[in-house]
């Protein structure tokens, strides 16, 4: 008998990693309109897209919730409750909300649509989150900041009054709750209303007052200095206390993530919680799938991966410099015909390369034994031109929607 456990929250920054992520097994999708969320870099969705996404994730049996979580002024207000209405309309599940005033008046003019209130209101306490539900929440996203025991006691002190969610996987702010000024400051481009420059990521040096002109490094190796940068969350090593803690949601980071990560990270969690759920003392004693999921997690790309505070104050708050991965996008399956692949080419591969697939039940390899250039019907060794459809022998080991990876090379990256 399945174990109940909490919902797996992926996130989507456009079409493809919206499919991606309910086809590797997401309970929900969040993601954001062209205005009035925080990743304004994203390619996020129009209106047409957005109902498109919440068609697509009912037929799936998931749900979808839209990010309006901008601190928003008084003239944003108007627009951010026609895009509720029309959210509303639509049948997206919930808007996820930060500003105080937002959130109230969404609540009382939006009936039927649900409020989940964001990691940018920086929730920290039982009380707090009450207030929320007073105002007609019916979800919190925890504050990043709090522990593991924290969580649990307000689990514990709330009985089932509102939901609780919580970040369990991918990049974290330096900043309190995401609530960032660097941006402002050095570029002009707010954090807090979606256009975040990620200065956090840039390379520093320090300068002595009486010598200006000196410039000294502060932690360096080959790719820089960057003390400010976090490094990335990781929990896939404490599920099983995280799928008892009481957290109705586990929520992954990533809109501005492509299909490849999205496929990996939320494929590796998808399969720990249920395999978790079907037999909890079975899972936690299988070291080999605690093994090769942590490895499948070390194949995208990411910087170092912690605990953010879940266990206390960071390991390293600061020099989380640059980013590693053990394997790239080689490319995206459009379709699968006759045991023949039709592959959207993200980066060069050869025929002979030993490569792997992804797909919704793990990683296996995959030999590539033949290129054909889809626009040409030309038979050839290596295609080098990002974007270029080919067709690759497949047999059965693919589907329309699963993944191509291989080695990282010594080069760079063609996307």
């Amino acid at each position: 008998m399945m174990q109940s456990i909490p919902l797996l929250l992926a996130p989507a920054g456009s079409m493809r990693p919206l499919k991606t992520a309910l086809r590797f097994g997401a309970d929900a999708v969040y993601c954001g309109v062209k205005q009035y969320g925080l990743r304004a870099q994203a390619g996020n969705f129009d209106e047409q897209e957005l109902a498109q996404a919440v068609q697509l994730a009912h037929a799936a049996g998931a749900k979808l919730y839209l990010t309006l979580n901008i601190f928003a002024q008084d003239g944003d207000l108007p627009g951010m409750l026609r895009m509720a209405h029309a959210a509303r309309d639509m049948g997206v599940d919930a808007v996820i909300v930060s500003d105080l005033g937002a959130i109230a008046r969404i609540a009382r003019e939006v009936p039927g649509l649900s409020v989940h209130v964001s990691t940018q209101a920086s929730t920290t306490n039982s009380e707090t989150a009450r207030v929320y539900r007073a105002l007609g929440a019916s979800r919190v996203v925890l504050a990043r900041e709090l522990t593991l025991a924290q969580i649990e006691a307000m689990a514990a002190q709330l009985h089932g009054e509102i939901e609780l969610e919580a970040f369990v996987h991918g990049a974290a702010c330096m900043a309190y709750s995401g609530r960032c000024m660097l941006s402002s400051f050095l570029t002009g481009r707010s954090a807090n209303r979606g256009a975040c420059s990620q200065p956090c990521r840039w390379t520093y040096t320090l300068h002595e007052r009486t010598r200006p002109d000196e410039a000294l490094p502060i932690e360096e190796d080959e790719h820089g200095t960057a003390i400010l940068s976090s490094r990335d969350i990781c929990m896939m090593d404490h599920l099983p206390r995280l799928l008892s803690s009481g957290l109705s949601c586990l929520k992954i980071e990533g809109r501005m993530k492509t299909e490849i990560y999205i496929a990996t990270v939320v494929g590796a969690y998808r399969r720990a919680m249920n395999a978790w759920a079907r037999d909890p003392q079975a899972y936690e004693a299988d070291e080999a799938l605690h093994e090769e999921l942590r490895a499948e997690l070390d194949k995208v790309s990411h910087r170092v991966y912690d605990t953010g505070f879940y266990f206390g104050q960071p390991q390293v708050c600061g020099g989380a410099v640059g980013v590693t991965q053990a394997s790239e996008y080689m490319g995206y399956v459009l379709d699968v015909s006759g045991g023949v692949a039709l592959v959207e080419m993200k980066n060069r591969f050869f025929v002979g390369d030993k490569l792997e697939t992804v797909t919704p039940h793990g990683s296996r390899p995959f030999t590539v034994e033949d290129i054909v250039i889809d626009r040409t019907g030309e038979h050839v060794g290596v295609v080098s031109v990002p974007l270029e459809r080919v067709r690759i022998p497949c047999g059965e080991s693919l589907a329309a929607g699963d993944l191509l990876r291989g080695p990282v090379r010594n080069r760079k990256s063609a996307l």
